[in-house]
């Protein structure tokens, strides 16, 4: 078709005037993707989607890009969302402008480009897009943006910070948020060539920095990640080893503050400093400056913008400030309060933190962003948030730190010391808490911290016991068995010995909260349930909820700390070893031994291969690998006080040798190592780092365990390591995060849903 090109105030219409054959995404040039994202126009005003809200869903990529250009060509309103919202989610955001669709977009024999859902009204708003607010100043809420803002911020970047068609600009950003988008927008019309990678592949923007890219955007999280990977590929590769970003002029660090620490890490590694971007999601960027500006720095206005400070108090303007930070650009003409508190410094604009979280002493300001980098320059110190606690009287706010630690990491007293030793006295936090982890918005930057309030559903919870319960009830009358393979209340009765009146109230009971089913024989049969790995699951639970997850088990952890858990403490009486036997028969089922098969063939073992396992188990990945390779060895350390015995084959080859015991593990000799049931263990189950340099070069690292939901069922698990199990990598995305920061990439990622199973498998960066 022919070149498309459309009115210079649309995006595609003004990057549609540049050159036709310039490639703007790998295997794509400028005059393909117009034509692409046109078709997407063209499916969308067909499937009556003009003036609607849309949900964009969809990976970072080439795809990505087309689906959003042709979205606003179309004229709808696009709302980009991470690809892994899930759909109650991405229903709650539509909702808030009255409903609308998702588009999902995939190639199979050609183009398919489906508007999947109920079509949403036509929204009375002027082109443009839709965009979640990060959570960082409250609850979520959507902000429209025309295309005229993103306009003027594209030729911000272009004429400000100077992207030009001469570079490659990759973009390991979540699309779906401002900062990101906005680099998309200038890097089009300034004719660059863009490499939009997902956040979490880090092995992809290292290859593409490698190849030549010229400029990258990132949040800290991801510089910081990216900046330690490539230390630790440079420690392994040597002296003469090819500079790991030949091209690279500008590393530009966006969506949070940049601090002394993450600027010399990325120096170190890259041989270059970050510049600085600030902007927000309703003015995109407004601040830009280059590498070697003071930390918490945020550089100059760009063209077009405006800005102030004001006093927080008096709401008059004041130069040098501190101030509340105020803007306004060529698109937004009225002053924009921003939320952030900055001071002007050396010609530049420091920002100090948030209004909500800045704290007051004796009337002065306290910047909770330089006490936040104080704690990342300890080693141990994973995240942190610091905020003010409000006192009666104004100007004299507590400071309250919230960090989380490295395994094995700092207590309170040292991390007070720490501060005290780098921070004036007024400005030593009066108090600290140990967190596991910080919730963090999509671009790795803490989120405000939570308001817990109860719900209805907790209505719901004071009667939720009664459902377990009744299933342990159920198991202790023998009635399982029977119940698993179907059966009628008379047989059931007369077999158990019960009452049929009162057993048939239980039975209708357990159907009706969706225990048992009492569906036809003709009707689509339910999913069999695992009888065996059933009643070991029920053992467990009774057991636990006997003595270790009881409301005075929590209470107690709550007021004592982990530290101090009766569980560690109290002697192994037959209790204990009741507890052992319970747990092995609920970890060591079909399903258990269904996940170590599908990890072995998926490791691929050599013949005589090495395998080091750390397990809460008997062994069952070292024990299948020597039923069917005897020429295998390795080594098993079993953690907790779980673990129970080892199993017969591995205790034989402990035996003869090939197999070795205990906590000191081989160094760089294994081909493969396992965690399996152990990566939340408070010892060396959580060390990612020990666990990877247990393997050769090529070595494969698989974690086979459970992990939390992000809500809902399931969640319930946190309570059983709260009581007497580890609380380290809960989700497989703070695994995923530990891993790359320990220097590996994840290769493969097998979740066992409705299971909370995953399989995991990584390997050392190359």
């Amino acid at each position: 078709m022919p070149e498309a090109t459309g009115p210079p105030h649309t995006l595609l219409g003004a990057i549609g005037r540049l050159d036709p054959g310039q490639l703007v995404l790998p295997g794509m040039t400028r005059s393909e993707l117009m034509s692409r994202a046109h078709a997407v126009a063209d499916a969308a005003k067909a499937q009556g989607a003009v003036g609607e809200a849309v949900a964009l869903r969809m990976p970072n990529g080439p795809d990505w890009v087309v689906a959003f250009l042709g979205l606003l060509e179309a004229g709808s309103l696009p709302l980009p969302v991470a690809p892994d919202t899930p759909d109650p989610e991405v229903g709650r955001l539509l909702e808030l402008v009255g409903g609308g669709r998702i588009l999902t977009y995939r190639q199979v024999s050609g183009e398919d480009i489906l508007l999947a859902g109920t079509p949403g009204p036509r929204q009375d708003l002027e082109p443009g897009v839709l965009l979640p607010t990060s959570g960082s100043t409250g609850a979520p809420r959507l902000v429209q943006r025309s295309e005229a803002s993103w306009l003027s911020e594209a030729r911000r970047y272009r004429d400000g910070v100077g992207v030009t068609e001469q570079d490659i600009v990759v973009l390991p950003v979540p699309l779906s948020h401002a900062y990101a988008l906005g680099w998309l927008c200038g890097g089009l019309l300034a004719g660059a060539a863009l490499r939009p990678v997902p956040p979490t592949a880090l092995g992809q923007t290292a290859l593409e920095l490698a190849a030549g890219a010229t400029v990258i955007t990132l949040v800290p999280a991801a510089a910081r990640l990216l900046a330690t990977r490539q230390k630790l590929r440079a420690r392994r590769a040597g002296p003469g080893a090819p500079a790991p970003a030949p091209g690279l002029r500008i590393a530009m660090v966006g969506a949070g503050p940049v601090d002394a620490s993450l600027d010399t890490l990325f120096t170190e590694a890259y041989g270059i400093g970050v510049a600085r971007n600030y902007g927000s999601t309703e003015l995109g960027a407004v601040f830009s400056g280059p590498a070697g500006l003071a930390p918490m720095c945020v550089g100059a206005p760009l063209p077009g913008v405006g800005h102030r400070l004001v006093d927080p108090t008096t709401q008059e303007p004041t130069a040098q400030g501190p101030g509340a930070l105020q803007i306004r650009t060529d698109t937004v003409p009225d002053w924009h309060d921003t939320g952030d508190l900055a001071v002007s410094h050396e010609g530049s604009l420091r920002i100090l933190g948030r209004e909500g979280t800045a704290v007051r002493r004796g009337g002065r300001w306290v910047a909770p962003l330089e006490i936040e980098a104080v704690f990342r320059a300890h080693n141990a110190v994973r995240e942190v948030r610091v905020a003010a606690t409000r006192r009666a009287h104004e100007g004299e706010d507590g400071i309250v730190a919230e960090v989380v630690v490295a395994t094995g990491g700092p207590d309170e007293a040292e991390l007070r010391a720490h501060a005290a030793r780098h921070l004036a006295p007024y400005k030593v936090p009066d108090i600290i808490v140990l967190r596991t982890a910080l919730p963090k918005t999509a671009t790795g930057k803490a989120a405000a911290a939570a308001r817990y309030r109860l719900t209805p559903r907790a209505i719901e919870a004071t009667r939720a016991y009664k459902t377990s319960e009744l299933l342990f009830a159920l198991h202790d009358l023998g009635a399982l068995t029977a119940l698993a393979e179907g059966t009628a209340l008379a047989p059931l009765s007369a077999d158990l010995g019960c009452d049929p009146l009162a057993l048939g109230i239980l039975l209708d009971t357990a159907a009706s909260l969706g225990l048992l089913s009492t569906a036809a024989e003709s009707e689509p049969a339910a999913p069999r349930v695992p009888l065996a790995e059933l009643t070991a699951f029920v053992r467990l639970e009774e057991r636990l909820s006997h003595d270790l997850v009881t409301r005075r088990a929590l209470a107690a952890v709550a007021r004592s700390g982990l530290a101090n858990r009766p569980f560690e403490r109290r002697p192994d009486d037959a209790g204990h070893a009741e507890l052992v036997a319970a747990y092995q028969g609920a970890m060591s089922g079909p399903s258990s031994r269904a996940r170590t098969a599908l990890g072995l063939r998926l490791l691929r073992p050599r013949p005589g291969a090495r395998l080091v396992e750390v397990t809460a188990g008997p062994g069952r990945y070292l024990d299948r690998l020597l039923a069917a390779d005897p020429a295998a060895g390795g080594h098993l350390w079993q953690t907790g006080r779980l673990s129970g015995p080892v199993a017969d084959r591995v205790d034989a080859a402990v035996a003869a040798g090939t197999v070795t015991t205990g906590p000191g593990l081989p160094s760089g000799e294994a081909d493969l190592c396992v965690v399996a049931n152990s990566v939340h263990d408070a010892s060396l189950g959580a060390l990612l780092s020990a666990l990877l340099a247990t393997l050769r070069p090529g070595g494969l690292l698989l974690v086979d365990d459970v992990f939390l939901p992000s809500g809902g069922p399931g969640a319930e698990l946190a309570l059983d390591w709260l009581t007497h199990g580890g609380t380290a990598w809960t989700t497989v995305e703070a695994l995923t995060a530990g891993l790359a920061e320990a220097g590996a990439d994840v290769v493969r990622h097998l979740p066992f849903e409705p299971s909370p199973c995953h399989l995991v498998i990584a390997k050392e960066a190359d």
